[in-house]
């Protein structure tokens, strides 16, 4: 039961907050003060990005031994995707913050929703200390 009020937390709860804060304040703020990006008049899946990292997180954090190999996997892909579609001149960099805010908040909300599933803060042992001297 604690492993779906995790996911349930990371994904829906998450999902909320990150729309009330980016689709509602933001993005209205940035709008308000700033010229529009037209880039973010396009239609978006950012929100099934956001869905599907935050499960992804929360997962990999329950795994023992690689939940920071995965999240670190999965934050150069979306880094990666981003920098190809960003290159270039760009009108603003809002829209940059705005993600980074998202992707961030996303990665907290899997963290909290793995140490709901497992009732206890994700163990991080597993990432080894380099000896200089070997």
């Amino acid at each position: 039961m604690r492993i779906i009020a995790g996911f349930v937390f990371s994904i829906l709860v998450g999902h909320l907050v990150l729309w009330l804060l980016i689709e509602k304040t933001l993005w209205p703020y940035v709008r308000k003060h700033h010229p529009v990006d037209p880039d973010h008049q396009k239609a978006r899946l950012s929100w099934l990005v956001g869905i599907l990292e935050r499960a992804i997180y929360t997962g990999a954090l329950l795994v023992p031994g690689s939940g920071i190999q995965l999240i670190a996997g999965f934050l150069a892909l979306k880094v990666t995707a981003r920098w190809h579609t960003t290159s270039g001149p760009r009108s603003s960099v809002d829209s940059d913050n705005i993600w980074i805010i998202g992707t961030w908040l996303s990665v907290i909300f899997g963290a909290v929703g793995a140490w709901i599933a497992l009732g206890h803060p994700p163990v991080l042992t597993n990432i080894r200390s380099v000896s200089p001297v070997q």
